[in-house]
């Protein structure tokens, strides 16, 4: 499989929808929304279950997605080629929009330079990552990008933009 070039979404594209998200399904990217299962057992002197809450997960990448994967992409990232690009968009507890850390207004496009080889879960050499947490529609995400290559970030990045500007975040 090739990485998708800057492929404009168009009115026959296929949407992927799955718990108050959904995304446009470009070509050459693989893409799914998930809800991780969660832990029923309680935690010690607690009523709640030591997972806590289980919030829906976005994934797409432009080469195919392992089935087990982390929620920012562990098991994927490690293997990805230089031309390939990885979107994770990951639910918080709604309570968290409210915190500073939390922009509001769901970001539609990133640019070059908000990609830095140190802004990925763990630093893998030639690759950069970009990181934003907002809060839109009484939800809070974060918006997870990892790039397979620092010095074809400008080029990477549009391929970014084309799904994350299609991406649909329902009200809570």
């Amino acid at each position: 499989m090739t990485a998708a070039r800057s492929t404009a979404p168009t009115a026959t594209t296929r949407r992927l929808a799955a718990h108050g998200l959904s995304v446009a399904v470009l070509p050459g990217w693989d893409v799914r929304i998930e809800r991780r299962e969660q832990n029923t057992t309680p935690a010690p002197g607690s009523p709640w279950p030591m997972g806590g809450f289980v919030h829906p997960v976005l994934h797409a990448a432009t080469s195919t997605l392992p089935v087990g994967r982390g929620d920012y992409g562990s098991s994927y990232v490690e293997s990805m080629r230089p031309s390939d690009v990885f979107v994770a968009l990951v639910e918080f507890d709604h309570e968290a929009g409210a915190t500073e850390m939390f922009e509001q207004g769901q970001p539609t496009e990133l640019l070059a330079r908000d990609f830095h080889p140190e802004a990925q879960q763990r630093v893998i050499p030639g690759m950069c990552g970009s990181q934003r947490f907002f809060a839109v529609n009484g939800r809070a995400f974060c918006l997870y990008v990892v790039l397979g290559s620092w010095l074809q970030r400008q080029n990477l990045v549009r391929s970014v933009n084309s799904l994350i500007s299609t991406i649909h975040i329902d009200p809570r």
